[in-house]
């Protein structure tokens, strides 16, 4: 099991262990290390390479972004998704990146309104992609995934996929990411026992292979956990809340679709919009 916090920062990180930068927390059936830190994404994707190189059975990795974007929008999820944003966006070794120009791109194919993705340095500030939030006027499509709204309705503080800059934002961070997952769905080693939850796995019933999950580890207690930086405590309460129910035999579960979806949100979250783990589950 690998547990992932992305980020989509344009430049490396220190030398030395810092927020916002890529962590992961990863266990096998013997092991539970501390988190680890990485500098740039490039880097946190080779070391997801190297771990599933020596995996023996099923394995689980999980990221902190959406999945998938609110049906309607017509860019759809999992590895339609990820194929579509990874024909687009360029990351280079440095970490710099083209999410900005993608998302004027994407703006202007998706609505003749402003956004709906909106937040970006002042240089790139335009009709097409503005520095604050436009009023959200788009006729097709809700600003929300439904997993989102349900966790509104939780009173959760859970941000959407379409602000690009400003604090607990996760636009970048999923335009950046899809391209990741295009990444590791591609790799010669892997490309044939890859599979996106909940889109190719029909929720919990096939999950044979590299299963790539959307998590948030914002759901997670982080009080017992003493490393000095946040992201480091939540891919490691992530990953213990997952070996948890591994040990108490109920780590299926937690793919499950939740039995209140209707019909009709059941297949958009299948089909489109992605879920994310343990929500809407017991425990």
């Amino acid at each position: 099991m690998i547990i992932v916090d992305w980020s989509a920062t344009a430049t490396p990180g220190p030398a030395a262990p810092s927020a916002d930068r890529c962590w992961i927390a990863w266990s096998t059936e013997n092991t539970s290390p501390e988190a680890e830190y990485f500098r740039t994404r490039r880097d946190c994707i080779a070391r997801i390479f190297n771990l599933l190189d020596g995996r023996t059975g099923p394995a689980f990795v999980g990221f902190d972004f959406p999945f998938g974007y609110p049906v309607g929008s017509g860019l759809g999820g999992g590895r339609h998704a990820a194929d579509r944003i990874a024909s687009k966006l360029v990351s280079e070794s440095n970490d710099r990146n083209n999410r900005f120009d993608v998302a004027v791109t994407l703006n202007i194919g998706i609505s003749a309104h402003p956004g709906p993705f909106w937040g970006c340095p002042p240089r790139f500030d335009s009709p097409d992609l503005t520095l604050k939030k436009p009023p959200f006027r788009h006729e097709n499509f809700n600003e929300w995934r439904t997993v989102e709204r349900y966790l509104r309705s939780q009173k959760y503080q859970i941000m959407n996929v379409w602000q690009l800059m400003g604090a607990g934002c996760v636009g970048s961070q999923t335009l950046t990411g899809l391209k990741a997952l295009d990444d590791i769905a591609r790799h010669p080693a892997f490309i044939d026992a890859v599979k996106f939850w909940p889109f190719e796995t029909d929720w919990d019933l096939h999950l044979e292979g590299i299963i790539l999950t959307e998590i948030w580890p914002s759901l997670h207690d982080l009080s017992s956990y003493d490393h000095p930086i946040k992201d480091a405590r939540q891919v490691l309460a992530c990953r213990d809340w997952i070996i948890d129910h591994n040990r108490n035999g109920t780590l299926r579960q937690l793919f499950a679709a939740p039995n209140w979806l209707t019909p009709a949100e059941n297949k958009i979250c299948r089909e489109e919009e992605g879920w994310i783990l343990g929500v809407g589950r017991p425990g």
